[in-house]
């Protein structure tokens, strides 16, 4: 009943407010917004997450859920992918007696071989269902500027009624036959170590200066509406999120901007984008090239199409790194932004659950463009007479043998 009448309140004055749509671009403003909207919530907080590393970033957002729970915030949920999941089995244990609840996506199971590859890769964590966060980022060091090699990335902070959209699909998945509760069972010794290593985690991250104790507002950005995609459970009948994205492209009149780091398209995606350059639309797309991507897989499938999208009159740019490039977004027409979690590939198009936020605002799609040509400008334009950092040998090398087991595997890129 509570959460009815909170879900009812905010229905009620949604429609008076305008909606904030901030694009967080840099980690620190990432890693403060997810620390903000834990600490702020009063009702209800739920994460859902592809990965989560045993390291400083995954232990101290699970400690400010540890936190909020404790101060008497009812509800306190997560999800993450079962294959990627690598929260230690004592911070588990430790967490179900504290009352926040962890479950998996997709488990190893002889019951549903499919399921090992139909992965969760959306990253969404909502507060109260009236904000959330979602975007390319993962819960580990390397998206939030921590590690010697890191992801270059992309969020967006969404206040507004599309959260309630965010917490309900969350909430069908939270109830649905994909996702399993966790059993562990660890000794009271290695609980009291877990809960010491959560007690001191935001501390340790505090001193890495990448988040404070402040009390910071990211209501700014306002927009007239935002929405929430999303792929549907297999038990609904929804089209996936590759059909709205595919109606948005076939929709452009002047200009398609696509910044994707994995670049395998399909046969229908290609066919799509090639009408579109015959239309007259300008299509841009910035992705990694062999020296930023951080697998040879897909860059080795994204060579498989590099000339026939070049042929089709697409702009292409390949990201000189030195660190890897994961942002996930489109602008269509210089005023429609795209934000979320999917690839242009084969799995997220058919195998992965995805994400997106999107608002049709001149501004935040401005904001957009300028930080998709800021990774463009450091990048090599395909086709262009530039000099190129040579990959090694060995790297080379491994890239012609995987392309010839190309046709083995190019499904699940």
């Amino acid at each position: 009943m509570r959460r009815a009448t909170l879900l009812l309140c905010l229905l009620l004055t949604a429609s008076a407010q305008a909606d904030v749509f901030r694009l967080l671009d840099d980690p620190r403003d990432a890693a403060q917004a997810r620390v903000d909207i834990i600490r702020q919530a009063k009702h209800e907080i739920d994460a859902l997450y592809f990965l989560a590393r045993n390291d400083r970033i995954t232990m101290a957002a699970l400690a400010l859920m540890r936190d909020a729970k404790r101060r008497g915030v009812p509800c306190v949920r997560m999800i993450v992918d079962a294959n990627f999941q690598h929260i230690p089995r004592a911070v588990l244990a430790h967490l179900s007696d504290e009352g926040v609840l962890v479950r998996v996506y997709h488990p190893l199971t002889l019951r549903h071989p499919s399921w090992i590859f139909r992965r969760m890769h959306e990253k969404v964590v909502v507060a109260d269902s009236a904000r959330y966060i979602t975007g390319g980022r993962n819960l580990a060091e390397s998206y939030f500027g921590l590690a010697k090699r890191n992801y270059i990335d992309r969020d967006v902070y969404v206040e507004g009624s599309s959260a309630i959209d965010a917490d309900r699909h969350f909430d069908e998945l939270w109830e649905s036959a994909e996702v399993t509760a966790l059993d562990v069972s660890v000794s009271p010794r290695e609980k009291a170590k877990a809960s010491a290593i959560l007690d001191d985690a935001v501390c340790r991250l505090e001193q890495t200066g990448i988040i404070d104790a402040a009390n910071h507002d990211w209501s700014s950005a306002e927009v007239d509406t935002v929405e929430f995609l999303h792929d549907p459970l297999p038990d609904q009948d929804e089209p996936r999120l590759v059909v709205r994205l595919a109606d948005a492209i076939a929709n452009a009149k002047s200009e398609i901007v696509i910044e994707s780091p994995y670049l395998v398209p399909t046969g229908g995606v290609l066919a799509l984008l090639r009408r579109k350059v015959a239309e007259g639309v300008r299509v841009r797309i910035v992705t990694n090239s062999l020296r930023s991507s951080d697998g040879l897989l897909p860059y080795v499938g994204y060579l498989k199409y590099r000339r026939r999208m070049r042929r089709a009159g697409i702009e292409l740019h390949e990201f000189k790194g030195p660190d890897m490039l994961h942002a996930k977004s489109m602008v269509i027409d210089g005023r429609r932004a795209f934000i979320g979690s999917y690839n242009v590939d084969p799995r997220s198009e058919n195998l992965n659950a995805e994400a997106m936020s999107v608002t049709d605002d001149d501004a935040c799609a401005q904001e957009l463009l300028a930080s998709i040509d800021a990774h463009a400008r450091n990048s090599w334009a395909v086709g262009a007479i530039e000099k190129r950092i040579r990959p090694s040998t060995a790297s080379r090398m491994r890239a012609w043998l995987l392309r010839l087991l190309l046709p083995v595997y190019e499904r699940q890129l």
